[in-house]
């Protein structure tokens, strides 16, 4: 597809959320249809021109081909639990109906205050922590080790407690790491195996399905699908990729839960403690109505132009080599 054509098939909306997720109050998405479905592009702000040509292929890739033959029809999913008032954890939660594990993000004020309304609202749960990167080993240390003190066996695993792989192959702790930054942002997969005894592998991020494939034929650690706040057109794929792998394990593909709002008439909401697998219906009342204004719409298509040459480029030298 020529630039011209592809930016032509491009809708730049952006959509509110329900809670301030790491900053963000509007997630803009560039939506691209293609032959097949529509695909979604939205790197975050701070990614660099290599990452957002990763996304671009992933986008590319959902828009035209098939997605892979899926196992199953629906695809287990966490609750998202991100920095808020203990005195919303319970809406929150209510959102991600039948999910009895909750990825709760850490590294903020009021940690330990939020993981014990958890369990005061599900006593059972188990939890995912998820820090970003933001401790350093002695923090993360002394943290985690006091959390485990008190709950023990239920938390699953603490995921990116710091943010190199180094820092993360430093630490000692009584229940599993798994990594997520350290593989997005390309760290090698052989050095990720020797550090994480989990792995979260996200669609987009890595550059599409097909890639995504590769990197897991690659691990030799579990892993676990995840999202990156994506509407369900963007979070589909993941389903797909989830549905597709052999073992049925609890991923993080209910965050269109977070968003008020989404530009489907099928939207991949939690119920039951799940997600179906299904091909998403894009509503184009919806798209007009989160349609952003010309200036955001300009911006976009710039990184999207950016983001294609740079795909050109590495197309290019590929061929030369």
């Amino acid at each position: 597809m020529q630039l011209n054509e592809l930016l032509s098939r491009v809708e730049v909306i952006g959509i509110p959320t329900r809670t301030n997720f790491r900053g963000v109050r509007i997630r803009e998405i560039a939506l691209i249809k293609g032959e097949r479905r529509w695909g979604e592009f939205s790197p975050f702000a701070d990614y660099s021109t290599e990452r957002d040509a990763l996304w671009l292929q992933a986008a590319l890739e959902a828009a035209n081909q098939n997605f892979p033959k899926p196992l199953r029809n629906r695809v287990l999913v966490n609750a998202t639990l991100p920095e808020v008032a203990v005195e919303r954890i319970g809406e929150v939660l209510s959102w991600f109906p039948g999910s009895s594990t909750v990825k709760v993000k850490v590294g903020t004020a009021n940690d330990e205050e939020r993981i014990a309304e958890v369990f005061k609202i599900i006593p059972d749960a188990r939890l995912r922590l998820d820090a970003n990167g933001l401790f350093s080993i002695h923090q993360a240390q002394e943290f985690l080790l006091s959390l485990y003190n008190k709950y023990g066996h239920q938390i699953e695993y603490v995921e990116q407690p710091c943010a190199s792989l180094a820092e993360n192959g430093a630490l000692s702790l009584p229940f599993p790491i798994a990594i997520d930054e350290n593989l997005r942002l390309g760290d090698e997969i052989h050095e990720i195996n020797k550090v994480a005894d989990v792995v979260i592998v996200k669609v987009a991020p890595l550059g599409g399905i097909k890639r995504a494939l590769n990197v897991i034929a690659q691990l030799d650690k579990p892993v676990v699908i995840s999202s990156a706040l994506e509407s369900s057109a963007g979070l589909s794929a993941g389903v797909a990729l989830a549905a597709h792998l052999a073992e049925d394990v609890i991923c993080g593909l209910g965050t269109a839960a977070l968003l008020d709002g989404d530009i489907t008439k099928n939207s991949l909401l939690p119920l039951n403690g799940a997600v179906t697998v299904e091909e998403i219906d894009v509503d184009l009342e919806s798209v007009a109505r989160y349609r952003l204004p010309q200036e955001r719409i300009d911006w976009w298509h710039n990184r999207i132009t950016t983001a294609y040459k740079s795909i050109e480029s590495e197309n290019e030298r590929e061929e030369l080599i």
